[in-house]
This record gives C-alpha cells, sequence and structure tokens, in this order.
C-alpha cells in the first residue's frame, strides 16, 4: 500500500478500496468490433483480388501450345504478386482500422488476423473469377476443349499455399507498430 493512500484513521483500508476497479476489457464491444473488422477486411479482398489480376503476369497459351515450359514462370510470378498486394492490403486495412477508426484492442486483432484470412481467400476466387474467361477463351482460339484438369493446371490462381498468410501476418504487425508508436506516447 502506497503512503499517500493510506487512510491514517482507518489502518484497515487497502489500496483496492481506495483505487477505482480496473474495468478490464469490455468483450461485448471487442466482439462487435471483430465482427465489423472482419466483414471490411474481407469485403477489402474483393478489391485486393482485382488489383492482383491485373498486376500479375498471366501463362501464355500460346507458349503452352507450342510445349514450352517457359509459360510456367508466370504461375510463381502470379503468386508473387498475390504476395506484394497482400502485404500491401494487411497495412492498409490495419492503417484504416487504427489510424481512421481508433481502434487497437483485441477486437482489432481478431477482426484483422481473421479478415486478413478471409480477405486473402476471396482475393484469389475474385482473381480466379477475373482470368477464368480469358483463359478459357484462349484455349478455345486455339481449337482446344477446356476440360477441368487443363484449365485447372494453367488457370489462374494462388499456387503458393503459403502466401495466403500474408495479409494476416502483415495486419498483425501493422496493428503491433500501431501499439508500440501509442505505448511510447503515454
Amino acid at each position: 500500500m502506497s503512503k499517500d493512500l493510506v487512510d491514517w484513521d482507518n489502518p484497515y483500508v487497502t489500496d483496492a478500496d481506495v483505487l477505482p476497479a480496473d474495468p478490464g476489457v469490455g468483450w461485448e464491444s471487442e466482439l462487435a468490433s471483430a465482427a465489423w473488422i472482419t466483414v471490411f477486411v474481407t469485403v477489402a479482398g474483393g478489391a485486393a483480388g482485382l488489383i492482383w489480376s491485373a498486376l500479375a503476369p498471366k501463362l501464355s497459351i500460346a507458349r503452352l501450345a507450342a510445349q514450352s515450359d517457359a509459360t510456367f514462370r508466370a504461375q510463381a510470378g502470379a503468386d508473387a504478386w498475390f504476395l506484394i498486394v497482400a502485404l500491401a492490403a494487411g497495412v492498409v486495412c490495419a492503417v484504416v482500422v487504427c489510424g481512421l477508426f481508433g481502434q487497437r484492442g483485441p477486437g482489432a486483432a481478431i477482426g484483422l488476423g481473421l479478415g486478413g484470412a478471409l480477405g486473402s481467400l476471396v482475393a484469389d476466387r475474385i482473381g480466379f473469377l477475373a482470368e477464368h474467361s480469358t483463359t478459357t477463351a484462349a484455349l478455345q482460339a486455339l481449337g482446344l476443349h477446356p476440360a477441368g484438369n487443363v484449365v485447372a493446371e494453367i488457370d489462374f490462381r494462388v499456387r503458393a499455399l503459403g502466401v495466403l498468410t500474408a495479409w494476416s501476418l502483415a495486419s498483425m504487425v501493422a496493428l503491433g507498430v500501431a501499439i508500440a508508436i501509442d505505448a511510447s506516447r503515454g
């Protein structure tokens, strides 16, 4: 018990009697924050998927028809571009959540982590859908019938599944930096 909080008239008074109770974490509001942040970040996955499909290299169907192995380098490039877009999206989402909405609690961490995972899946699917018709049309132009196995091998999608975690990881790092900056100011 600190000396400035001692009640000399009543020596049985403790710090707990004098100090206000710690309210702890308001889990109701944190779970509500987690829910809307998850939805916000997941919806952002659509925009990230369109950006990824616009920036990433595409598989050359003509080179594939000529049986060139070099054509599959585009698939590795697409994964690299997904990684870059996902990292940027994770940081941007964390900046929006922390900077504009002022959320830095457990709800923000849950929302950014879960939303980043879902946003990555949405981005992958949106990128796939944005390029699927182009792939199918190119195969048909070469006189090939786009069967399921052929399209699955050459279609635009994430192949290195580990890059799907980049969005969540980038969000967590950016959130940690925001919390550390706040702690150093206070």
